[in-house]
């Protein structure tokens, strides 16, 4: 190697261990460290813990973060929910960040429970990050700083109280809105089920048919549960829950988990047609489009039988009356399913359709909306990925086109009649709280909250349709 390459070398090894002494000195480190890190020297493993005392959340909190201290958040920090990260009290800021992945650097967790040195939120508060937080300063001093390094050492638990700042917030109440899969053939031994829908927190529970399954949390929309092997033995119907203990929380409405007798293929629905209408606006034909379907199918609306005209093995017809969707159900969204006739009764998974509480249009109702929230240069004008809802162009922009955010899966910005948050990005952001966050990122738009006029205007638009 060169001298020259020599030197670079030697350089980065020295910034390496000056790096690592760095975190060291600020954990409170017991053991003494050389002046200068020798090329081919590593760090101990793990001694950014070493010597740190251990400290709850409560403390650390009240002592640091809380508005009253000269290093706190007056209003709460990140309160416009910048990077998906918004806090105002010491539950707040452990739901936000522990195990969280970092939108800056999705290499990393905010806090990783052990490991500071692999926290985000504790590299950031380093007096070598680039954009030290907090903003603005003050900055925590090394004692602060072995403080919040002595909390994640410890495990970075759940705080027993807020610390002063108005209690503990109640966790959302939980909401299911599909199951994956729902249905699995009898035999097929013990199922992961991911359970989809919102409000779920870290000690949100998974039942079936009234028995708690083991579960892990996914995050604010996913939860999974390992179903009993005996659960899935023979052909039956299960009920599944989501449960989420006080304060708050509660349980959410159930749904159908089937397991199908063996060799018996499960009728599917693909498209709906109209997928989605308002309430109060009459009686209408529904055309179910699928396959697997059975001279005798029936399809439930909503949990009312109704009679079905078979057309084909991929096509239904049904007449829904109008005292069905003579108001907006809860989520604005009904369910459809369809069953075969006798003997085997099989059915379908159930799949939404959109029930809008009234009318909305683009142009009258959601647009002002866009322009009022975005003014006329469009909203993420300066985002890596622009979207521009501009009238004219907020459209094209969301309806059917696939978000490129992270965490959010094959999600559309916009899926007509599908008013969800699961469902429609938009929707996710529009409704996200500090508790319940959206898949990713934070509540929109920034700074400037939706009142529940105009949230529930842009739910009514995507639930009938999402006309242009």
């Amino acid at each position: 190697m060169s001298a020259a390459g020599q030197g670079v070398t030697s350089w980065a090894a020295r910034l390496a261990g000056a790096l690592s002494a760095t975190l060291c000195v600020l954990a409170g480190c017991s053991e003494q460290l050389e002046a200068e890190v020798r090329p081919g020297t590593e760090f101990p493993s793990g001694s950014t813990c070493d010597g740190a005392v251990p400290r709850t959340l409560d403390e650390v909190y009240a002592t640091h973060f809380a508005a009253a201290q000269p290093t706190g958040c007056t209003v709460g920090c990140h309160e416009s929910g910048a990077g998906g990260l918004a806090f105002r009290n010491a539950h707040e800021l452990w739901l936000a960040t522990v195990q969280r992945t970092s939108v800056g650097d999705s290499a990393l967790l905010l806090v990783e429970p052990g490991h500071p040195e692999r926290s985000r939120m504790y590299l950031k508060l380093l007096p070598d990050a680039v954009g030290r937080m907090p903003q603005g300063g003050p900055f925590l001093d090394s004692a602060a700083l072995r403080d919040v390094a002595g909390w994640i050492c410890a495990g970075a638990s759940e705080p027993s109280t807020s610390s002063g700042d108005g209690g503990i917030p109640d966790n959302p109440p939980p909401t299911l809105d599909f199951l994956t899969p729902s249905s699995v053939p009898e035999g097929v031994g013990e199922v992961v089920l991911a359970v989809n829908g919102s409000g779920f927190v870290a000690s949100s529970q998974v039942s079936v048919s009234g028995t708690a399954m083991a579960t892990i949390y996914d995050g604010p929309q996913r939860l999974s549960a390992r179903v009993a092997a005996s659960l899935t033995a023979q052909a039956s119907t299960h009920l599944v829950q989501v449960t989420t203990p006080s304060p708050g929380g509660g349980a959410s409405a159930s749904l159908a988990f089937t397991v199908t007798a063996s060799g018996t293929a499960l009728p599917t629905v693909s498209s709906l047609s109209p997928c989605g209408t308002v309430a109060g606006t009459g009686a209408f034909t529904l055309t179910v489009r699928g396959t697997g379907f059975k001279e005798g199918a029936s399809i439930t609306f909503n949990g009312s039988p109704v009679a079905a005209t078979f057309a084909s093995a991929t096509e239904l017809r049904a007449s829904i009356a109008a005292g069905l969707v003579a108001s907006a159900p809860p989520g604005n969204v009904a369910s459809v399913t369809v069953t075969n006739p006798a003997p085997g009764r099989e059915a379908s998974a159930p799949v939404t359709f959109g029930v809008a509480s009234k009318v909305s249009t683009l142009a009258s109702d959601v647009q002002p909306i866009f322009t009022a929230s975005c003014a006329t240069s469009g909203c993420h004008s300066t985002a890596s990925t622009p979207v521009n809802l501009t009238a004219g162009n907020s459209y094209g922009e969301l309806v059917d086109i696939s978000t490129s955010s992270k965490g959010c899966g094959m999600r559309l910005r916009v899926m007509a009649c599908g008013p969800l948050r699961g469902q429609s990005f938009l929707i996710d952001k529009i409704l996200a709280t500090n508790t319940s966050p959206a898949c990713s990122g934070g509540p929109m738009p920034k700074g400037s909250p939706l009142s529940a006029t105009q949230k529930q205007a842009l739910i009514d638009w995507v639930a009938q349709g999402a006309p242009p």
